[in-house]
């Protein structure tokens, strides 16, 4: 049985073994709108509208209304009348009807924002209305978008990218998710630069018409291959991937992306379906993904799983010695800096002080969810909502701009990253961000001093504090050796960090926190800078 607490969409047409009894479930698709957490300035507002399972509940869009609310503005009215024409092409239309509005940016203005998005359906004589989705006991409240009349802070000289997102292509008898397509547009207007779509190994198996069924050719591989998505037909940089289930060393299951590969893994051992595909080590599947010449990175290391999940599905945890099998990035930051953050950092400080060289990275591993998670909370009782969990809220940053997918590999795999849902953070050799000393390649000569480079922007708050962290390789922790409090009110800063203190062969990290009016905060981390040969 699949569980769906962690599902995309809360798909409400599922009912054990097929017929039992469920709060949830109701003979129309689900309807879901979603948008965008954020608008920058170069494009247009993109509204998402999925129908699913129209194959089994058929349903016509007659209209829909999208208004658009800002404080002490008139409401922005965008009414269609003829959805047809928005509707977007992908590989499971019959399953799902997708359709992609977008709101003039003319008419946005800038600042905080708040959408409600209308459907008009019908089915035989039957005419109803939804507003923003379908799900039984959902807020229906308006989505939150910030529209952003700036870049994101350091964008003209570093490139972003989300990498961990799930697509249509995950889909089961509990989840959905949109089209390849979509989630470009989405990304492209949150100020993306790339993005990696990570599909779960047990549901690319299966096959493109009957997610219930594997299917040996890998009809579903194909449809999502590497050379069907090249850079002319997206608006970003897709970096194509996927979430591989593998053995770690206790023989329990857990994650890795394997990102720039051609050549599908298999993995189904927690798919919860009967699969005849095997499922791999970690180290058999890493030695695959260096053959394909692509990267392996840790899959939310610092999640936590459910005793159930253990127990039925055989899921476990990624230890010290699952590290130590060659992956080339950690992604420590799996959709917040909380719980599963401190977490991976423990276990990422642990590798680093051993002389293992690992970037971070950051993901969401969102199912969709451009503006919030909405999943069952209780299966067929209850559909809960995280407002704070959404596709490119944690970003991965690397410090330079990148133009294909094979650079933005090279660039996480040389270690030139940082991680944030905000801010900017770089050291650097000089007042300048072209001169990053961010790097898994060692600096052989101590420098005298690095230059800490900070940039934020009003919707991420002013730098707050700054912190620098060294280790020294075979110590059993690291060092505070520079911290900065900041009480002017600038987006822009830079602090010089003297390295007097840091001994080598070792490392130095740095941490900044960012305020906001409301007294919220936002983050970064950089990767390691190493001295000494």
């Amino acid at each position: 049985m699949h569980f769906p607490s962690l599902a995309l969409y809360a798909e409400t047409h599922f009912r054990l073994l097929g017929f039992l009894p469920s709060l949830l479930f109701r003979k129309e698709p689900e309807i879901v709108f979603d948008v965008p957490r954020r608008c920058g300035p170069a494009g247009d507002l993109p509204v998402m509208l999925m129908m699913n399972d129209i194959d089994r509940f058929p349903a016509e869009l007659v209209s829909v209304t999208i208004v658009v609310s800002r404080k002490a503005k008139d409401p922005v009215v965008e009414k269609i009348g003829s959805p047809a024409s928005f509707l977007v092409t992908h590989p499971l239309q019959k399953q799902a009807g997708v359709y992609l509005f977008r709101v003039p940016r003319r008419l946005l203005g800038s600042g905080p924002a708040f959408i409600n998005c209308k459907a008009e359906l019908s089915a035989g004589k039957r005419r109803w209305t939804v507003l923003n989705d379908n799900f039984y006991a959902s807020s229906k409240l308006p989505f939150s978008c910030f529209i952003s009349d700036e870049q994101l802070p350091g964008a003209d000289e570093c490139s972003y990218g989300d990498l961990h997102i799930h697509s249509q292509y995950s889909q089961s008898p509990v989840e959905f998710g949109p089209p390849v397509s979509v989630i470009d547009s989405i990304t492209d207007s949150c100020g993306l630069d790339f993005f990696s779509v990570t599909d779960h190994s047990y549901d690319l198996s299966c096959s493109l018409n009957d997610y219930r069924s594997t299917d040996e050719s890998l009809s579903r591989w194909k449809s999502f291959s590497y050379e069907d998505f090249s850079a002319s037909s997206l608006d970003r940089i897709l970096v194509p991937g996927e979430e591989v289930s593998c053995l770690n060393s206790k023989g329990k299951i857990i994650h890795l992306c394997a990102m720039g590969i051609r050549d599908f893994i298999p993995g189904s051992a927690d798919g919860a379906r009967k699969n005849p595909l095997s499922t791999l080590t970690l180290q058999q599947v890493i030695e695959n993904i260096h053959g394909q010449g692509g990267l392996a990175v840790a899959a939310h290391p610092g999640s936590s799983f459910g005793y159930l999940q253990g127990i039925i599905l055989g899921r476990g945890a990624w230890g010290e010695n699952d590290m130590a099998q060659g992956i080339d990035a950690l992604q420590a930051v799996n959709n917040g800096f909380g719980r599963s953050w401190n977490r991976s950092k423990s276990l990422w400080i642990r590798e680093l002080l051993k002389g293992h060289r690992l970037p971070l990275v950051a993901g969401n591993d969102s199912h969709g969810d451009f503006n919030r998670y909405r999943y069952i909370s209780t299966p067929f009782f209850s559909v809960s909502e995280n407002f704070n969990r959404y596709l490119s809220y944690c970003k991965t940053g690397i410090y330079s701009k990148v133009h294909s997918r094979d650079a933005a590999i090279c660039a996480i795999r040389r270690g030139e990253t940082f991680v944030t849902n905000g801010p900017f953070l770089c050291l650097s050799s000089s007042n300048s961000i072209s001169s990053n000393v961010v790097s898994s390649a060692r600096i052989d000569s101590k420098p005298d001093a690095v230059t800490a480079i900070i940039k934020s922007s009003y919707e991420f708050g002013y730098p707050s504090f700054l912190q620098v962290f060294s280790g020294k390789l075979g110590d059993s922790k690291e060092s505070l050796v520079f911290t900065e409090g900041y009480k002017e009110k600038s987006y822009s800063l830079c602090s010089k960090v003297l390295l007097e203190r840091i001994n080598v062969p070792g490392y130095i990290r740095a941490e900044l926190t960012c305020r906001l009016d409301d007294g919220s905060t936002t983050f970064a981390a950089t990767s390691p800078c190493y001295f000494g040969k």
